[in-house]
């Protein structure tokens, strides 16, 4: 079994398939929302609408003094809070995934929150792994269940899937964009909206859109003077370039209004990544999205499975 110490860079995606239908889990319940493959790896996107119960894992405890912010140390719902957290993190450690070949890797958490207000958590899982182009289907071993994610589409009836995840569409080569570069990885349709996974590298030059210089971004706490330097140009060319997606606009040829938000980002060894949602999904009838960044444009074709 692979258990890699770095995830993989997840810049190349290849396809996505749904998950199975929502099923019971420890008490409580779990979906796999959706298998995403991308060149390096696999990224599972999951819900847990009914919490599970974790107490059954071995070896899991909590450090008060360390795992606990010492303002907040004497409130017991936040020590709850933070025993559910590192259970749920070694519950995915410990889960495995594997393909029709035989092939089995380790996962490890990327990211977990909140589901909604009601409760229940939602989140990603990696490896580092591809499975051959000739699979038919990926199996999730975690805490005992065996969850199987079909990557055909010929299912039996029986066979139910979520409806949360439709389907994914690989993006263009990188796009130059003002002494920069912009990567669409991918976009992603949902049942109630599609997601645009995207990656700046180089960073563009941003000053055309923004009027803060390098000497609004020093931090004082930094002693050295060439440290501190490095550390307020990436922290301006995090902020504008996260910025700069506040104003992305998205459309379709059936003229279809989207409302933007921005979602997850991250600084990685490649570049500046994130994501961006639009709400509706888009209609049954659309065959293209445009995407508009102010004066970049790009066209995404809606290949139908």
């Amino acid at each position: 079994m692979t258990k890699p110490r770095l995830g993989p860079a997840l810049n190349d995606f290849v396809a996505g398939y749904p998950g199975p239908a929502e099923a019971q889990f420890r008490g409580g319940s779990i979906t796999v929302v959706a298998a995403l493959i991308y060149a390096d790896g696999i990224r599972i996107e999951w819900r847990m609408p009914l919490a599970p119960d974790l107490a059954w894992m071995d070896g899991v405890a909590l450090t008060v003094e360390r795992d606990v912010p010492k303002e907040v140390s004497g409130s017991p719902e936040v020590i709850d809070a933070s025993l559910s957290g590192k259970r749920l993190r070694e519950l995915w450690g410990r889960a495995t995934l594997s393909d029709d070949r035989g092939r089995e890797f380790g996962l490890s958490l990327e990211r977990s929150g909140p589901l909604d207000l009601f409760g229940g958590s939602e989140g990603t899982a990696t490896c580092s792994c591809q499975p051959p182009a000739d699979s038919t289907e990926l199996t999730l071993l975690i805490g005992g269940a065996d969850i199987v994610i079909s990557l055909t589409s010929d299912r039996r009836p029986e066979d139910r899937q979520s409806a949360l995840f439709r389907t994914g569409y690989p993006g263009p080569m990188p796009i130059p964009f003002h002494d920069g570069a912009i990567k669409l990885i991918s976009t992603l349709v949902y049942e109630d909206r599609i997601g645009i996974e995207w990656l700046a590298n180089p960073v563009p030059d941003l000053s055309w859109l923004f009027k803060d210089t390098v000497s609004d971004h020093l931090m004082p706490q930094i002693a050295d003077e060439e440290q501190r330097l490095i550390a307020a140009q990436a922290s301006m060319n995090f902020r504008r370039t996260f910025a700069l997606w506040m104003g992305a606009r998205l459309t379709d040829d059936l003229r279809t209004p989207y409302q933007g938000a921005l979602g997850n980002s991250s600084v990685s060894s490649s570049g500046l990544k994130g994501e961006v949602y639009f709400t509706p999904s888009p209609p049954p009838g659309a065959r293209e999205l445009n995407l508009v960044l102010y004066d970049l444009s790009v066209f995404i074709p809606l290949r139908r499975r």
